[in-house]
């Protein structure tokens, strides 16, 4: 029975064993112990493909070609983001009701009084009435004129920073215009006929060599000494009592003993 399996079967057979002959013409069954790793490469199994050392496990599916594109596949944009940053699409504002069109409010009013009840007497009545809309006034104020109104190219908002002159920084422009305007500094004075450069003083330092003058003019004119205060009743009323009566020094405390 195992030989006609295998017979009919060879992969089976291959797979779970090996039948051979031995010396005394008996079948001798060998077991497999482990699959060929070429077999298991060309299964196409997803449990029995091994993967190599630091790849990744190969694939058991029949894959697209290498430059395949997965995904599904949206039709180009004709705006791109260049046109919706570059023009700038104007609102235009949806057109107000004129003198041709009908005023529907009036005409259901007028309806209504004239004994009309129903959708299709109304479509019976309107063939034979018609009443215009009126345009109504402003409501409140007028509206205030603001300046894109007068000025279409006004633009709002705070102005922003030009742009870096790049050419010119590449360039050195602006280290050749300082070296001129030096070379016309020293030339101003070297050709002045005094040769003395006058030297601009800031307002802390004027205000700083004031403020020495008064010190100086201070010390060489000291001011009158100032009187001490008194009161006017006791300006002209003498002491009773000199120092040189009792004996002692005037800087000299009376209750100190005599040591």
């Amino acid at each position: 029975d195992l030989a006609q399996g295998c017979s009919s079967s060879p992969h089976l057979c291959r797979s779970l064993q090996r039948a051979e002959r031995g010396a005394s013409g008996g079948l001798l069954i060998v077991p497999l112990l482990a699959m060929s790793e070429e077999y298991r490469a060309k299964s196409n199994h997803a449990l029995l493909v091994k993967d190599d050392v630091g790849k990744s496990k190969p694939t058991v599916y029949t894959l697209p070609p290498e430059g395949h594109a997965y995904g599904l596949t949206h039709p180009p944009d004709q705006e791109g983001a260049r046109e919706v940053t570059m023009h700038w699409a104007a609102h235009v504002p949806r057109r107000k009701p004129g003198a041709e069109c009908q005023d529907f409010r009036k005409l259901n009013r007028l309806a209504a009084q004239s004994g009309v009840t129903n959708a299709s007497q109304l479509a019976d009545w309107r063939t034979t009435n018609d009443v215009k809309l009126v345009s109504k006034g402003p409501a409140g104020s007028m509206p205030k004129v603001i300046p894109s109104d007068v000025i279409p190219s006004f633009a709002y908002g705070k102005k922003s920073r030009p742009s870096t002159p790049i050419a010119s920084v590449m360039g050195n422009h602006y280290g050749l215009e300082q070296e001129e305007l030096l070379n016309f500094q020293y030339k101003k004075l070297s050709d002045s006929p005094s040769g003395k450069r006058v030297v601009k003083m800031t307002a802390a330092s004027t205000r700083q060599i004031e403020h020495a003058r008064s010190a100086r003019q201070l010390i060489d004119n000291p001011p009158p000494p100032k009187e001490h205060f008194k009161m006017a009743k006791f300006k002209n009323v003498p002491g009773k009592i000199a120092a040189e009566q009792l004996g002692r020094s005037p800087m000299r405390s009376a209750s100190l003993p005599n040591l």
